[in-house]
């Protein structure tokens, strides 16, 4: 008798403790990456290919999320270190020289088409760059006319195993920093 009584007990405090693991990796795995973008984006600063950089080193922070956790990546301007993501660009909107928003798909997308690269006259076209909104060759990196602050949002999908405790949670981060200097 005693045992039909603790065993569910039992079982739904291990299940809470796999899902409440699994979870908090995925959120520290999100909060990783996000400070691993922002610091390779402060440091690389407005070279052409500063965003192709940083989505790179967001893939290696991210590697421990399953394969469609990642939802959405911001790269955005901000006036200062206390701003948040704009909100068009937090929904997944581009806003030209605000920000430039990536899905895991533009992980794939190779190096030589980063750059500002516009093949229209109107952009944004399929074919255009995917940074081509917030352009990291017009971010300013002189400590003569203000260096700009850039910041990293990442938003992620976690997956409960179980399901006992919902189906999915969602962690968002954001982390801003100065551009680094480059006289």
């Amino acid at each position: 008798m005693e045992s039909a009584l603790i065993t569910p007990i039992l079982l739904l405090f291990i299940f809470g403790i796999f899902e409440f693991g699994f979870a908090f990796r995925d959120y520290l795995t999100v909060a990783n990456a996000t400070r691993e973008g922002v610091r390779e984006a402060s440091v690389a600063g407005n070279l052409a290919d500063t965003d192709y950089r940083t989505l790179r080193s967001i893939q290696r922070a991210t590697a421990a999320l399953s394969t469609n956790g990642l939802d959405l990546v911001v790269v955005f301007k901000a006036t200062s270190p206390t701003d948040a993501v704009p909100a068009s660009c937090a929904a997944g909107t581009s806003v030209p020289n605000v920000c430039n928003v990536y899905m895991a798909s533009d992980f794939n997308v190779v190096e030589t088409d980063w750059g500002c690269q516009s093949t229209s006259n109107t952009p944004p076209d399929p074919i255009d760059s995917p940074d081509l909104n917030w352009c990291p060759k017009d971010r300013q990196v002189s400590t003569g006319s203000g260096l700009d602050y850039v910041g990293i949002y990442v938003k992620a999908t976690h997956e409960y195993v179980t399901g006992l405790f919902g189906d999915t949670i969602v962690f968002e981060d954001q982390m801003i920093l100065k551009v680094e200097p480059h006289d």
